[in-house]
């Protein structure tokens, strides 16, 4: 017989499902729990119900709505440092812009004070002289003050009209974007930077008016018509086409050295232009007044002008530390023509010595016409800065 016949029968036995395990009983905290005999509290403890301690400091506050998680504070360090190399900001004497502000806005009500009490005085005086003239010269006088009242009033109604239309300039600095992407880690953030200034530089070139009549006539009124408005136009559509350019970097230096390039050499010229007209209008102008009210104009006018070429305003500092600019340049322009008589006097003391007694006359010519020749340089010098100023804080993307 075989010996698995005598082995039991084995069935298949269905899993079980395993038991718990035995729960272990807890000690009974209630019971264990220390009294407050057993230690004493630490100086400036409490207790907190039945022989605890306080857990949570008391000087712990509920953080606000607004508060920033503490992993954020690198960001945000990074994010401030990025724009603060983009940003390109006028300085006064070196110093932030957080102070900046309040210096040049208390120096701009300076000057325009004391502009405003040499004024009050020259126009005093200058309506008290042409009270005391008669016949035709006193309507000739009145004329020639009237007009040069519209002259003053119709340059600034002029430049606010177009400081209220135009979008303020936010300047871009392009060695800024290079020393972001040496400073910081995050691609992304460099990335985003750079894809911000690139949608701006877009936009201000999409925005720039010169495609109808209007626009056209209105920027030939200031020089930039012709073939330097074809240049213009020619390197705006170069830019605007995307395949021409092999990465971002090659298209900002590009908008800068054509598109923006062209709009600085008509800046230049329209410098040039009030600077030459301020300088011969001071030259022969007959007394402060007259100096004072020219530059005023001539001031404001080239202003204008600039803000329409590059088609932007300056920001609120630039623009506070334009005005100062103005208000110092006319009141200047004034005190030179009061400094003129004595600057006359001591060039004739200086040549009369040196001619006979019969060109003495020539003597006192020659000073008269130095003294003037004297002031219209200074004028034009002066004029000249405040316009390479203006430029400077309205173009697109900053040289420096």
């Amino acid at each position: 017989m075989n010996d698995l016949d005598d082995m039991p029968l084995m069935l298949p036995q269905a899993p079980r499902r395993p038991e718990p395990p035995v729960p272990v009983p807890l000690p009974d905290i209630a019971q264990q729990r220390l009294s407050s005999e057993n230690f004493e509290s630490r100086p400036g403890e409490t207790d907190e119900g039945e022989g605890r301690l306080a857990q949570v400091p008391p000087t712990l506050t509920t953080p606000a709505k607004n508060d920033l998680p503490r992993e954020l504070t690198l960001l945000d360090a990074e994010m401030q440092q990025a724009q603060e190399l983009l940003a390109s900001e006028p300085t006064v004497f070196g110093l932030p812009s957080l102070f900046g502000h309040p210096l040049v806005g208390l120096v701009m009500l300076g000057m325009g004070g004391i502009l405003g009490l040499f004024l009050f005085n020259q126009v005093s005086t200058a309506i008290i002289a042409i009270q005391a003239l008669s016949g035709p010269m006193w309507y000739a006088a009145w004329g020639v003050f009237g007009l040069l009242s519209f002259l003053v009033l119709y340059s600034v109604s002029r430049l606010i009209v177009l400081y209220l239309k135009l979008r303020r300039n936010k300047q871009l600095r392009l060695r800024g974007l290079e020393e972001l992407e040496r400073r910081t880690r995050l691609r992304w953030l460099i990335n985003a930077k750079r894809h911000e200034a690139y949608e701006q530089l877009t936009n201000y070139l999409l925005e720039y008016p010169a495609s109808t009549d209007r626009d056209r006539k209105r920027l030939a009124r200031v020089g930039l018509a012709g073939d330097s408005l074809y240049a213009v136009m020619k390197t705006r559509d170069q830019l605007m086409d995307k395949d021409r350019w092999p990465d971002s970097q090659s298209w900002f230096v590009a908008f800068r050295e054509t598109f923006q390039q062209k709009l600085d050499d008509a800046a230049r010229e329209r410098i040039k232009y009030w600077s030459r007209r301020a300088a011969f209008a001071t030259a022969v102008s007959p007394n402060a007044l007259a100096d004072t009210g020219m530059t005023l104009y001539f001031s404001f006018a080239m202003i204008a002008d600039l803000c329409t070429i590059y088609n932007l305003r300056a920001g609120r500092l630039g623009t506070m530390v334009l005005l100062t600019r103005v208000f110092f340049n006319s009141y200047a322009a004034g005190q030179i023509n009061e400094m003129e008589g004595m600057a006359s006097d001591q060039l004739q003391q200086f040549v009369e010595p040196h001619l006979p007694a019969s060109e003495v006359f020539l003597g006192k010519v020659f000073g008269k016409l130095g003294a003037k020749a004297s002031a219209g340089a200074v004028n034009y010098l002066l004029i000249s800065r405040l316009g390479k100023y203006a430029a400077k804080v309205l173009r697109p993307v900053s040289h420096v």
